[in-house]
């Protein structure tokens, strides 16, 4: 009796091992098969690139237009830096009909006053305060687009950008190129400027709407590299 006792609850136990085992085996296949079917997940590396998203630029200035933006009227000049801004206003070639003139801004005391130049411009609003001045900034109006910094060497001004030319195209791209061309013309030390988006020469192909075998964008690039006249 007690023989048969034994064997009863070493089958019993034989089984109930079996029937585990059976779980996790089927526990675990199952696992897999949920894991292999998740779509890929995609790693995101902050690797330095410059053309990751970026928040949309709020410029916080209002462009000055008047006798007194130089600072003369509460005799600050000494402590501050004149800036002198290229915004654009009607009646000249530029785009469909503008042309530049210089504006002056008042910033802290800088010795790197081309620097200051950009960063001003890039903090101007595409809108003076008074809009019947017939004054814009169009710089403003492309909020995607990012200055970085500038290097002068051997002549050459090195304009680095970030972000995309997403803005109102057309009449404004040859505006802003003249606005960030003279910024730097203006300056006897530069002869000629580079213009680089996100760490590559900038080709104004890649926002041109003509067809490239009409423009001969596919076979010349239109790098922005300009010589000052």
């Amino acid at each position: 009796m007690q023989n048969k006792f034994n064997l009863n609850t070493i089958l019993l136990v034989f089984i109930i091992i079996l029937l585990s085992i059976s779980l996790i085996y089927l526990f675990y296949n199952n696992s897999n098969k949920i894991v292999n079917n998740l779509p890929p997940i995609d790693i995101i590396s902050d690797n330095g690139d410059d053309t990751k998203p970026e928040l949309d630029r709020v410029p916080s200035r209002y462009a000055c237009v008047g006798e007194y933006c130089d600072g003369s009227m509460g005799g600050e000049q000494d402590s501050l830096t004149i800036l002198r801004i290229p915004l654009v206003t009607s009646g000249g070639s530029v785009g469909c009909g503008s042309k530049i003139f210089f504006a002056p801004h008042m910033t802290s005391k800088t010795s790197t006053v081309l620097d200051a130049t950009y960063k001003m411009l890039f903090d101007l609003k595409s809108q003076p305060e008074v809009k019947s001045d017939d004054i814009r900034n169009p710089i403003g109006d492309y909020t995607k687009l990012f200055y970085k910094s500038v290097t002068i060497e051997n002549g050459v001004a090195k304009v680095m950008l970030t972000g995309s030319m997403y803005g109102p195209g057309h009449c404004s791209y040859p505006e802003i190129r003249e606005q960030i061309n003279q910024s730097a013309f203006q300056f006897d030390t530069v002869k000629r400027i580079e213009v680089y988006l996100n760490g590559k020469i900038f080709d104004w192909c890649s926002v041109s709407d003509a067809d490239p075998s009409e423009s001969k964008c596919d076979i010349n690039p239109k790098y922005w590299i300009d010589v000052k006249k």
